[in-house]
């Protein structure tokens, strides 16, 4: 398996930064002059360029955690576009990565995946990502789902990091048996709390896990089965839910018939890796995304899911908050819509709110805030229009809340175009430029483009926005952020 390359400025057009450097915080001050950029290492029928800027710094900080792949102390961005043209195969799909540093993220600072020659037509190498330290050598690592269309198998490759960024080497997994649509949701989280990461993967059917450790490198794993001959699997999250300091496993899924209700559970982690199901449930009817983090400061962490599809009770979509507790899910989940009390700037995004969502802790006061998209029925009227919106909610001591909440819209991100349609389709919160902020990453898919902006600078006058756009619209360039 392989990394593919191409030229930089012929890969990735219209690259607008609108944000000065002087508008990012640096945190990364012992650092000196960056060296050229890496070239990540080749296999013998393809190559890479374009790999990270690698400066890592006794003084760097550790903000990147799990999606650090150059251990600099900075989150990096990965964007799928899974209907890709690779070597003239339709749908065989790319990846790209986007390295951070003091300044965020930068236009001579990204990597670009694919299979290369080993790439197959359909086969949607991109559709999903996840990452974080799944062999325990300290640099977060880039899991990639293929899982297809149809009946096909599927597949998961791993890039794994390194101090020059993620290595040109593409690692195969096994498959588990019966595999139908493998990658199709993925989650990365130390389970079992040995200090390494690791994966669950799931099929259009089934969830499996496989212990993270250095025979990951080789693609060895031995698949544990979670859930398996089900109708459908919604989607994965992991984190702490019980408090213990293993990481849990959400799931959302359908048991008979993916046109029933569904359910969300949590599966506990222990020093045996996950352990089956903790207390209670969370909503799992529609659900588009999940995501896990500590909205309330109490210990443990809150399941937040979002739901933009009609079948929901609420037919614009909604998010929903279940608080986590020592014994698993606690009470009854909290909904959210664009219409609830305080929600700024809402009322119009009637068909799609929850269409994605993202946890992460935006202006950095140790509670998890939460991005929510809402990619259609948002509409900005001037001198040309706009779709779609995200609303950003913060949590607090008494757990998320509309209050401070911001909403972002083509025109506010300064998104170039005078008609931009689906934006807020996928987001991501994370600290691309290590100040302890999260930036708020929204893709644009029907007119495809990531936009990275920063919430905190926003709120102080301060905003500016960097545009990623791809060379050819039409491949679902963002259909996937890590």
């Amino acid at each position: 398996m392989i990394i593919a390359c191409k030229s930089a400025v012929n890969l990735l057009l219209g690259l607008l930064v609108a944000a000065a450097t002087a508008g990012c915080a640096t945190a990364n001050t012992g650092a000196g002059t960056a060296p050229p950029p890496a070239t990540a290492d080749s296999a013998t029928t393809g190559s890479a360029t374009g790999g990270p800027a690698a400066r890592p710094s006794p003084s760097a900080r550790t903000a990147g955690g799990a999606h650090d792949f150059n251990g600099d102390g900075y989150a990096d961005l990965a964007v799928g576009a899974p209907e890709g043209t690779v070597n003239g195969m339709k749908g065989a799909g790319r990846a790209e990565v986007v390295y951070g540093s003091a300044a965020g993220v930068a236009a001579a600072n990204r990597q670009f995946l694919d299979r290369g020659g080993a790439a197959v037509k359909g086969e949607r190498f991109g559709a999903t990502l996840a990452s974080g330290d799944l062999d325990g050598d300290g640099y977060a690592d880039l899991v990639i789902g293929a899982p297809g269309k149809g009946g096909r198998a599927g597949s998961v490759e791993i890039a794994f990091g390194s101090e020059q960024g993620l290595s040109g080497r593409l690692v195969s997994l096994g498959r588990p048996e019966r595999a139908t649509g493998f990658g199709a949701a993925l989650a990365v989280g130390d389970f079992d709390r040995d200090g390494r990461a690791d994966l669950a993967a799931a099929t259009f059917t089934s969830v499996w896990v496989a212990r993270g450790g250095a025979g990951m490198r080789t693609g060895k794993t031995n698949w544990r089965s979670v859930i398996r001959d089900i109708a459908d699997v919604g989607a994965l999250a992991a984190g702490d839910v019980t408090g213990e300091g293993y990481a849990d496993l959400a799931v959302a899924y359908s048991e008979d018939d993916p046109a029933d209700e569904g359910v969300g559970v949590v599966y506990r982690g222990s020093r045996a890796g996950l352990a089956g199901r903790a207390r209670g449930t969370f909503p799992g009817w529609g659900v588009r995304a999940v995501a896990v983090g500590d909205l309330d400061g109490d210990g443990y962490g809150d399941v937040v899911t979002s739901s933009s599809d009609d079948a929901v009770d609420d037919a614009g979509g909604r998010i929903s908050v279940t608080r986590g507790s020592a014994g698993g899910l606690d009470g009854t989940p909290r909904f959210w819509t664009s219409a609830s009390p305080g929600m700024p700037g809402m009322s119009e995004a009637a068909r799609s709110f929850g269409s994605s969502v993202a946890v992460g802790d935006v202006d950095g006061d140790g509670y998890a805030d939460v991005a929510v998209g809402a990619s259609e029925g948002y509409v900005q009227l001037g001198e040309g229009a706009s779709e779609g919106a995200v609303a950003v909610l913060y949590g607090g001591r008494g757990g998320l809340s509309t209050k401070g909440a911001q909403v972002f819209d083509p025109s506010s991100a300064g998104v170039p175009g005078e008609f931009v349609r689906g934006f807020g389709e996928r987001v991501a919160l994370l600290d691309l430029d290590g100040d302890g902020g999260d930036e708020l990453v929204v893709s644009t898919l029907a007119d495809e483009q990531v936009t990275v902006l920063s919430p905190a600078r926003k709120a102080a006058g301060k905003a500016g926005a960097v545009h990623l756009r791809p060379e050819r619209q039409g491949e679902q360039f963002g259909r996937s952020l890590n």
